[in-house]
């Protein structure tokens, strides 16, 4: 098995994605508010207020008094409501501002990925992971990956969830653990450093965060909310 130079967990959230959809909701929804609750579904409460204010939300839904208190301070927005939507408040905008709402047909903001820590050549019939829940068929490639379920990987995506690994289209393969999952390429290329693509861009041809919706029987919502703090927030203009 030859190891990696190094561990880089990587959310890319466009702001620019969440701007655009911002402004062609509110369009037809005026006075809206914006539901960023959970850090903004995981996206990162500030950074997003700031490109919702400038796409012209005002109002702001927020979990905690904490976070509507960072915002005050922040100086962002006319209002703040803490738990749901206040009176007056208008419509309310959340899972679709990010591209988590399937019936919104709106573009994902996140980018979710993770580096090849390893590579290994084995042959048909090797276990992978705890359990040998998954077995290999052919001699194949597989490769280990450095996120897991201490990250917010939910573990019911073993076996399940789709990922892009350069070229090569896999899945996650065997059982999530704490820190890394494995896949398995077949006769795809991989080395060590390399990104894999949980989910980001179709239009890049990569899996989506709602691919993982419909993969693992669990709300988009959920599975970028549950995303943890060692994972790298980067927020492109």
């Amino acid at each position: 098995m030859t190891a990696g130079h190094g561990v880089r967990r990587r959310a890319t959230i466009d702001l620019a994605v969440v701007r655009s959809t911002a402004a062609a909701l509110s369009a037809s929804l005026p006075d809206s508010t914006a539901d960023l609750r959970a850090d903004a579904y995981g996206h990162g409460l500030i950074p997003v207020a700031r490109a919702l204010s400038a796409a012209g939300v005002g109002g702001f839904v927020v979990s905690r008094i904490e976070d509507a208190a960072a915002l005050a301070d922040d100086g962002i927005g006319s209002r703040v409501t803490v738990g749901g939507p206040g009176p007056g408040s208008g419509a309310l905008l959340g899972p679709e501002l990010f591209g988590l709402d399937p019936a919104a047909a709106t573009p994902p903001a996140m980018r979710l990925t993770g580096e090849i820590i390893a590579v290994k050549r084995v042959e048909a019939d090797r276990g992978v992971s705890y359990g040998y829940t998954y077995r290999t068929t052919n001699p194949t490639t597989l490769v280990l990956v450095a996120l897991g379920y201490a990250d917010g990987i939910l573990r019911v995506a073993s076996n399940k969830a789709p990922v892009q690994v350069g070229a090569t289209r896999g899945r996650v393969t065997g059982r999530i653990a704490m820190d890394q999952f494995v896949v398995d390429i077949g006769e795809g290329d991989a080395s060590p450093g390399d990104p894999v693509v949980l989910f980001g861009d179709p239009a890049r041809d990569e899996p989506t965060v709602l691919d993982w919706a419909d993969a693992i029987g669990v709300a988009a919502p959920v599975i970028t909310s549950r995303l943890g703090r060692r994972i790298e927030r980067v927020h492109s203009a």
